[in-house]
């Protein structure tokens, strides 16, 4: 009985203690960037999801940055899949509008919740 009491109370404590976690850290956040790929994950132990890859990096008529930072998105919505699948595929420049979780165990922490295509090209 006692074994119970302790295992219950464990419980609780990480309950309370994990339940601050939850919830978003901040949202409507956007970024600009050029997709480098989307691609569908199937992790062992967790549900199939699409990712991207987004490089942070941007060039505007020769001004810009030269980035090795890359943000990796989890993508839910099928309508931005196709968006970033074409902006993949023809090199735009999109800007993205996400929320970013506190804690996940089997998603990034990225969630993109906006994809919008931009009309300028990156430029070498």
């Amino acid at each position: 009985m006692k074994s119970i009491y302790t295992y219950t109370c464990i419980y609780v404590a990480l309950f309370f203690t994990t339940s601050g976690c939850w919830g978003y850290s901040s949202k409507n956040n956007e970024l600009t960037g050029q997709v480098k790929y989307v691609e569908h994950v199937t992790p062992m132990f967790c549900e199939d999801r699409i990712e991207a890859s987004i490089s942070l990096g941007v060039m505007r008529k020769g001004v810009g940055s030269m980035s090795t930072h890359d943000a990796v998105v989890y993508v839910p919505s099928d309508t931005a899949v196709q968006v970033l699948t074409t902006a993949a595929e023809s090199g735009q420049l999109v800007k993205v509008v996400y929320d970013e979780q506190r804690f996940s165990l089997c998603k990034p922490l990225v969630v993109v919740r906006a994809v919008k295509l931009l009309e300028e090209t990156p430029t070498p």
